[in-house]
C-alpha cells in the first residue's frame, strides 16, 4: 500500500535527486545552536561573577578573623594586621606592612571582584590590639563586581567583623 521513502533520496520535481543539506538548512541549525548557547552562557557568566563576589567577601572576612584571632590569642607574642588593596588582601605580622616579607599571606581577589575601603584614619591597614582584639582602624570594606552588586564587611572598634 504505502511505499517506504528514503528522505535522503527524495526526487525533486525536475527529476534531480537531493543529496545532503542546503545552505539555508545549515544556517538555521547554526542559528538555533547559537541561540541555545546564549540562553545557557549568559546566566552561567552572571552566576560565576556572583560566586566570585561571594568568595572574595568570605576570604576577606576570614583573613580579618584570622588576624584578630591570632592577635587575641597572643600567637607568637605579636600582633597581626591586614592590608586591604583594590585587588588583594594581605595578612601580615606586626602593625607595619613590609612588601615582600616572607610571613605575608596574600589573597588575590577572584576576577572581576574589586574592593574599596573606608577606615578610620584614612589608611588601608587594620591592626588588632594584642590580647584585646580591638582596633582603631575600624570602618567598612566593600567588595563589588560590575553588573552583579556589592557586599559590605564592617569592622567595629571592638574588632567585631560583620559581613552583610
Amino acid at each position: 500500500m504505502y511505499k517506504k521513502t528514503n528522505i535522503k533520496n527524495i526526487k525533486i520535481s525536475n527529476g534531480m535527486q537531493k543529496n545532503g543539506y542546503t545552505l539555508i538548512e545549515l544556517v538555521m541549525v547554526i542559528a538555533i545552536i547559537g541561540i541555545m548557547l546564549a540562553i545557557v552562557i549568559v546566566p552561567l557568566s552572571k552566576f560565576r561573577k556572583q560566586e566570585a563576589l561571594q568568595n572574595t567577601t568570605n576570604a576577606i572576612t576570614s583573613i580579618l578573623n584570622e588576624a584578630r584571632t591570632k592577635t587575641l590569642s597572643g600567637y607568637n607574642n605579636t600582633t597581626y594586621s591586614v592590608r586591604i588593596e583594590s585587588d588583594r588582601a594581605i595578612l601580615f605580622v606586626g602593625t607595619t606592612y613590609s612588601n615582600g616579607a616572607s610571613t605575608n599571606e596574600i589573597y588575590t581577589y577572584e576576577s572581576p571582584t574589586t574592593a574599596t575601603y573606608s577606615l578610620q584614619g584614612g589608611g588601608q591597614i587594620i591592626s588588632f590590639v594584642r590580647l584585646k582584639g580591638t582596633t582603631t582602624q575600624y570602618g567598612t570594606i566593600t567588595t563589588s563586581v560590575t553588573g552583579v552588586g556589592t557586599k559590605t564587611i564592617t569592622v567595629s572598634s571592638t574588632g567585631a567583623i560583620v559581613r552583610n
